[in-house]
């Protein structure tokens, strides 16, 4: 397995951060438990991080317990460049290992009955994976191209596949793994089955506890800021994009929704056509004047999830008790002006920061 130098830097930074977090909130980052809740969110399994981490002195682990040293809480808040550290102890990782060995056939996928949603472009439903029969969601596409004349089957397919590779290639502990891209002219997508949506939680409480809104939208800023950081923007961000684990913590979904169905570059100018996405009352102002949704967009709208998982309802009366630096929060992100919305990493970094003492994880 190959593995970027830049990713192994962000994996372990990740990790520090998920650690100062917790020690923080008052927990002791017991060993099993930190490789439960990160186990799939970083490249390499996690003993190789710790063992990394602590032969350069950014953690200690004593008791089966993960501590972080003054070291490791200046690499975690950027103080540090860990980058030279990562080459020296990954070096066989970064430039890979022989791949000549023969690659073993994708499992079997059997989809079960009934849907678990479906939005403009596609359903999703469940399935079984392989001989184990692992549950899993697989994403089909609806027959776009019989409205849209620029979009043939094949195109649909290929741009599928550009855009689950863009996300997987993400390797975020709150984005939805993409496991594989089925089919081939008829692109199918297998993820991981969430256990709920944020719009179930939604519907199922009347307002959430503050902390808890701001554990989920400290988890979706993280993630934007880390697609924003590789030059992917989300553009369709809403509650039924949200996905939760069993623990609650959130796992965003259907990054690029609106480039699979966007004219091609090379398309002569003409009359500019917008196909609707997402749901008006996410959707930027500046993208329901038909301009194409930017970083800034994905802010809106983090804003407008954070405002309604708040109040209890899109548009609904803010509880009195809320700390000011939320509410100034809330209003630069939903700003009116594109140019004056935080960006997606400072707006995290706030969130987590009113969490506190919380974690930013629930195990």
């Amino acid at each position: 397995m190959q593995v970027s130098r830049d990713q192994l830097v962000e994996d372990s930074v990740f990790i520090l951060q998920c650690l100062r977090q917790n020690a923080r909130g008052g927990r002791q980052n017991d060993l099993d438990e930190v490789r439960s809740t990160l186990e799939g969110s970083v490249s390499l399994d996690l003993a190789a991080y710790v063992a990394f981490l602590e032969r350069f002195g950014y953690v200690e682990v004593e008791a089966e317990a993960i501590r972080v040293t003054p070291q490791g809480e200046r690499a975690a808040k950027g103080d540090t460049d860990v980058s030279r550290d990562v080459s020296d102890h990954f070096k066989q990782v970064i430039e890979g290992v022989d791949d000549t060995q023969p690659q073993i056939e994708s499992p079997l996928i059997k989809p079960v009955e009934g849907h678990l949603g479906q939005g403009p472009l596609s359903h999703v439903r469940a399935a079984r994976l392989g001989e184990l029969g692992l549950m899993v969601a697989l994403k089909e596409y609806k027959p776009l191209w019989e409205s849209l004349p620029w979009l043939s089957r094949a195109e649909l397919s290929r741009r599928v596949r550009r855009e689950a590779q863009a996300q997987a290639a993400l390797g975020h502990p709150c984005v939805l793994q993409i496991l594989e891209v089925r089919g081939g002219e008829d692109a199918q997508v297998v993820m991981p089955l969430a256990a709920s949506t944020l719009r179930d939680k939604l519907s199922r409480s009347e307002r959430m506890p503050a902390w808890h809104a701001l554990r989920i939208a400290a988890q979706v800023a993280h993630a934007l800021a880390h697609a924003h950081g590789q030059g992917l923007v989300h553009g369709a961000l809403k509650p039924e994009n949200v996905l939760l684990d069993r623990a609650g913590n959130a796992l965003l979904s259907d990054f690029g929704a609106a480039r699979l169905v966007a004219l091609p570059a090379s398309t002569q100018p003409g009359p500019r056509v917008h196909v609707e996405l997402g749901d008006a009352r996410y959707r930027a102002p500046e993208v329901s004047a038909s301009e194409s949704a930017g970083t800034a967009a994905d802010a809106w709208a983090l804003g407008a999830l954070l405002h309604e998982m708040l109040a209890g309802t899109s548009g609904g009366a803010l509880p009195a008790d809320l700390p000011a630096p939320l509410l100034e929060l809330l209003d630069e992100l939903r700003h009116s002006d594109p140019a004056k919305r935080p960006v997606l990493a400072a707006a995290a970094t706030r969130l987590a920061r009113l969490l506190a003492p919380h974690p930013l994880f629930a195990l």
